[in-house]
């Protein structure tokens, strides 16, 4: 495997559709919460680890020449998040009234959902500290 295959093509652009899935679903959280008082609103979620777990466990085909029909999931630089109607547990609906937003849950997944961002962010901050380091040739 070739270094910079490993550092461009697979590591950052994962970095990259990590922060932009946290994102999502941090708007789309704070979507929810501020509908909590809508009748009839129904909460969303963002699939994103789902997806890529997904993509992990399947068998992925090797490719020895670019014209090859892709076998199996996509590359794991290829699974992007996506909304959708979060599911409602049946005593839910009738704890949180008309809106079926659970607010104390919808904090829960938000506070979950920063320390991911953070986390991926400070490895994206690493991963390019690293990389300056390696040009200037700054001892560390």
């Amino acid at each position: 495997m070739d270094v910079r295959d490993y550092l461009f093509r697979e590591k950052l652009p994962l970095m990259n559709t990590a922060l932009e899935a946290y994102a999502l679903r941090q708007r789309t959280i704070a979507k929810n919460i501020a509908n909590a008082t809508t009748p009839g609103y129904r909460p969303e979620r963002v699939r994103f680890e789902e997806e890529f777990l997904e993509s992990e466990m399947l068998l992925r085909g090797s490719r020895t020449d670019p014209q090859h029909v892709i076998i199996g999931p996509p590359l794991d630089s290829e699974v992007r998040p996506h909304r959708e109607d979060a599911p409602v547990p049946r005593p839910e609906v009738y704890f949180a009234g008309e809106s079926h937003v659970n607010v104390d849950k919808e904090m829960s997944e938000l506070a979950k959902n920063q320390i991911r961002f953070r986390l991926v962010a400070r490895l994206a901050q690493r991963y390019f500290n690293s990389l300056q380091q390696a040009i200037k040739g700054m001892p560390q």
